[in-house]
């Protein structure tokens, strides 16, 4: 959990303060770019469900799927979890702004006014995806392992995507996955998922 926060205090602060792309930053966005289309139709799809109203059915299908390996506290932490980190999410998006990455630098498959930081996509499924992996450890059946590994896997896919597609920078996503899996660890423990 610490890790975590420091993870999301350090890339964000850093972010903040230097309100552009940090070092690996723009590399990483170029190689990504090479290998995929900045306009893929799956980067614009995974995306959606991060968005309204999709977020909502998103949720849901994370509750049910917390609920069946942790049963209701599962779900009740994973909802509580999702809905600490889109508060987050707003709260911050009121009080800061750092830039998106800039056309003139990378290709950016939809130019965007509002602030890079927090990335709704990251921290949506980082709080989602941290959520089933604490609803699942301990477990090692096959229903576990296919939710633990398919949540990270959709995190991992959506952050990437959105990197490849200009969207936001690598530290943006990470930052705010690490805020988004914060909260949903601070949501489990306190529905006494985890300890």
């Amino acid at each position: 959990m610490i890790a975590l926060l420091i993870l999301g205090l350090v890339l964000g602060g850093w972010s903040f303060a230097v309100q552009g792309p940090l070092p690996l930053d723009l590399a990483i966005t170029r190689q990504l770019q090479a290998l995929i289309p900045v306009q893929s139709a799956w980067i614009e799809w995974l995306l959606s469900t991060a968005g309204w109203p999709l977020i909502v059915v998103s949720a849901l299908v994370v509750a049910v799927f917390a609920a069946s390996l942790a049963n209701l506290r599962g779900a009740a932490g994973a909802l509580i979890g999702i809905a600490l980190a889109m508060a987050a999410e707003r709260g911050l998006r009121m009080l800061i702004f750092v830039p998106r990455p800039d056309p003139a630098l990378i290709q950016v498959a939809k130019a965007s006014v509002s602030s890079g930081l927090p990335s709704t996509f990251a921290i949506f499924y980082g709080a989602a995806a941290a959520a089933l992996v604490l609803a699942s450890s301990g477990k090692r059946g096959p229903e576990a392992q296919i939710v633990r590994w398919g949540a990270v896997a959709l995190l991992v896919a959506g952050c990437v995507g959105r990197v490849a597609a200009g969207g936001h920078w690598t530290s943006q996503v990470i930052a705010s996955a690490a805020l988004g899996a914060l909260a949903s660890f601070a949501a489990m423990y306190l529905v006494r998922v985890v300890r």
